[in-house]
């Protein structure tokens, strides 16, 4: 199903209902957040809702078919569900679908806020990485994203005993958004390596 101008304009109606709607890079394609919690991903004209917590349990349910992504040759399946042709006919289905994946986002996503979350546990992130950034005095999440990757590497190459790499810095950078480095989109990946190489 392709996502015409009258599809997106619709989408961007209903998710509007629950708050402030905005866009950011994903996947290769971009995703959709209201009030900063990801409700879905708009890839390859295709619109695929994020399936988190009870979401993610009526989804599979509904026998939505999930998002796949393919890494190295082996298949992912993510926690995206497409709408099928059916939903998006029926305005009323599709706003409940949308309105189940924004509600089980926020709860997530406050989940998350109450929850103190090392660096070690962010995704591509371990004990040492996060013993390396307490060195330059990086000891919390929200340090590191303030800082962001690109500082953070300078600071390690600058104090640490090695030379970090681009894998390293791509890791930072995916940590940073949420993501595990192989879905960091390719043209962040791409600006990455141009100033990786720039850099030494």
């Amino acid at each position: 199903m392709s996502l015409q101008e009258e599809k997106i304009y619709n989408l961007y109606r209903l998710l509007g209902q629950f708050g402030e709607l905005k866009r950011k890079n994903h996947f290769g394609g971009h995703c959709l957040l209201v009030d900063n919690a990801i409700i879905g991903v708009i890839l390859e004209e295709h619109f695929y809702l994020r399936g988190c917590l009870l979401a993610g349990s009526h989804f599979e349910a509904s026998e939505l078919n999930r998002l796949v992504y393919s890494k190295k040759g082996i298949p992912l399946a993510l926690r995206y569900y497409q709408l099928p042709e059916q939903i998006w006919c029926d305005e009323g289905l599709c706003l409940y679908y949308i309105e189940l994946a924004y509600r089980s986002a926020m709860e997530e996503l406050q989940q998350k806020q109450t929850v103190s979350i090392r660096i070690k546990d962010l995704p591509n992130m371990n004990m040492s990485v996060e013993r390396a950034l307490g060195k330059i005095g990086i000891y919390h999440v929200e340090e590191l994203r303030m800082m962001g990757a690109k500082a953070c590497f300078l600071k390690l190459k600058q104090h640490g005993r090695h030379n970090p790499s681009i894998k390293f810095l791509i890791g930072l950078a995916a940590a940073i958004e949420g993501c595990h480095s192989a879905v960091l989109p390719t043209n962040i990946k791409q600006e990455l390596i141009n100033w990786y190489n720039d850099v030494n």
